[in-house]
């Protein structure tokens, strides 16, 4: 467990997370990028057309006010338990800002998303970051997690589900038990939770009055560049993090693609649910094959451990033309994460892993992708 002091202006911004992402450039020289995790198979057809169809003329309704009813509905709560963001991150910001202050704790859970500890330092927050044991697979030790809790009575408790950059899915009863160890608000973000084939229900959760929900649309139907997300949770809530929006934060275009999502795409989300599903279970057959320890991820990416993350993801892009994500900055410097791409796609993966598996001596290789990584791997924030 790693224990961040809120720092300066300065430290902060040397310290920005670091995400996915290839330049425009290198997508154009034909490169492909497995370092972002967003469906491959999106967007659904006529999100494009309804997008096209928005008059830019007029601000964007403020409240998002259609989309967040059919939000709404989809999760049979009310208008006012939605709040419709810019991306989950923004979401993520408001959250912290709405929520958090000088004197506040805030507990992580990782690996992790870095904006989870960044958003809540800058606000002033005590920020503590528990890592999840290598030797587990990634999956959290509830015990241990349970008394750190109860120690440090954290007022905002920040956990994925999936877990990014591993991939662990966590069964419901871990939520209700951190729940118990202590009186704050626990935020589980969802972002990728429409890739998960058995998905439990966390909606009854927000009962408590201590629980948001986040979710994010960008992943499931490819809209990293368009921006949109939403938050769930108690109607108290989600009016005190609304204080915090800045106006027009959603845009007609987000606005329009969201309303045609939630109104005409549930057959496309269980679709590509499916064939994700068998994608992500070849993709980690072939790459155990190859000698690799690979996460179980219930997400559309895999974290695997190839050595040298940094080396692994120089080499996939130089020799391969591949972008994979260094988990460096995770605290995990041994591993990579790789989307879950159509089978082609990961056929030209499997083959650069393969490449990198050989230069780096096959046996060699072989005997550390077997085995579970250190327990303790450093802080490193995404």
């Amino acid at each position: 467990m790693a224990d961040l002091a809120r720092p300066g202006v300065g430290q902060l911004w040397a310290g920005r997370p670091v995400h996915g992402g290839t330049r425009p450039e290198l997508l154009r020289s034909g490169v492909v990028d497995f370092s972002v995790s967003i469906n491959p198979y999106a967007p659904p057809r006529g999100l494009r057309a309804a997008v096209l169809a928005v008059d830019l003329r007029p601000y964007p309704d403020p409240w998002a006010s259609r989309l967040a009813g059919l939000i709404a509905a989809a999760h049979h709560l009310e208008p006012d338990q939605v709040l419709v963001g810019n991306g989950a991150t923004e979401l993520i910001f408001i959250i912290a800002r709405a929520l958090l202050g000088p004197g506040h704790r805030t507990l992580v859970v990782g690996p992790a998303f870095g904006e989870y500890a960044y958003a809540s330092a800058l606000s002033g927050s005590q920020v503590s970051v528990y890592h999840a044991p290598a030797e587990t697979g990634f999956v959290p030790d509830l015990e241990e997690l349970l008394e750190l809790a109860a120690r440090l009575r954290p007022s905002l408790t920040w956990v994925a589900n999936p877990g990014n950059p591993t991939g662990v899915y966590l069964p419901q009863h871990f939520f209700e038990a951190l729940l118990e160890a202590g009186p704050g608000v626990l935020v589980i973000d969802e972002s990728f939770r429409s890739f998960v084939e058995s998905p439990w229900a966390s909606e009854p959760l927000m009962a408590t009055g201590r629980v948001l929900l986040l979710r994010s649309l960008t992943k499931d139907f490819g809209l990293a560049g368009l921006r949109l997300g939403y938050l769930l949770g108690p109607a108290a809530l989600t009016r005190r993090i609304w204080a915090h929006q800045p106006p027009w934060a959603v845009s007609s275009l987000a606005q329009a693609a969201g309303e045609f999502i939630f109104s005409r795409a549930s057959e496309f989300t269980e679709m590509c649910r499916v064939k994700i599903g068998r994608r992500r279970r070849e993709l980690r057959r072939a790459l155990e094959g190859l000698g690799f320890w690979v996460s179980e991820s219930a997400a559309n990416f895999l974290l695997v451990r190839t050595g040298d993350g940094a080396a692994c993801a120089q080499f996939l892009l130089e020799s391969h033309g591949i972008a994979v994500r260094d988990c460096t900055s995770f605290g995990l410097p041994q591993y990579i994460r790789v989307a879950v791409l159509r089978r082609s796609e990961n056929r030209r993966l499997v083959a650069g892993l393969a490449a990198w598996a050989e230069f780096r001596s096959g046996p060699r290789l072989v005997h550390l992708g077997r085995q579970p990584g250190p327990a303790s791997l450093g802080p490193g924030l995404v």
